[in-house]
């Protein structure tokens, strides 16, 4: 007599394996490293005194800063308000990618903001120092803030 299982015994067995696969083994627990492009980890948070400008970036002229800026900002500017993965789904990515294989991109939003904001604190203390128009951080990242990012006038001494 023959073996058969229905398609939702399937499901509900594969999803017990795997389970129980992620839930045995510390080697299998989730660790948020996957390397991005640019070489940084997900997960790294800023160092204590906030983002380290590189080379490439004390290079930059007033212009390309704000450009950078402008953008960086209107990606976070929500974060508060959307989370972009729910911690079901982060769960589900967490225990799913050891198994599995694929990337921890996306897996920790928290972190990902916390460098995001620091490098933007950063370049528009680079911007200030440079003597070029800066963001009022504060009230550009506000989530009601709708407008294209606006520099602020340089104040002249």
């Amino acid at each position: 007599m023959p073996l058969s299982l229905k398609p939702q015994r399937c499901v509900a067995l594969a999803a017990l394996l795997l389970g129980a696969c992620a839930s045995q083994s510390e080697s299998l627990a989730p660790t948020i490293t996957s390397a991005l492009p640019s070489g940084e980890t997900v997960s790294k948070l800023p160092p204590p005194g906030g983002y380290q400008l590189t080379d490439a970036d004390l290079e930059l002229d007033c212009r390309k800063l704000t450009g950078r800026m402008a953008v960086r900002i209107v990606q976070i500017r929500d974060f508060q308000t959307r989370r972009q993965t729910t911690a079901l789904s982060r769960g589900i990515q967490s225990a799913t990618t050891p198994v599995f294989g694929g990337t921890s991109v996306g897996a920790d939003p928290d972190g990902r903001y916390a460098r995001d904001r620091a490098q933007l604190e950063a370049y528009n203390k680079r911007l200030e120092e440079k003597k070029c128009p800066s963001f009022d951080l504060e009230a550009e990242l506000n989530p009601a803030a709708k407008d294209p990012p606006r520099t602020r006038l340089v104040k002249q001494p």
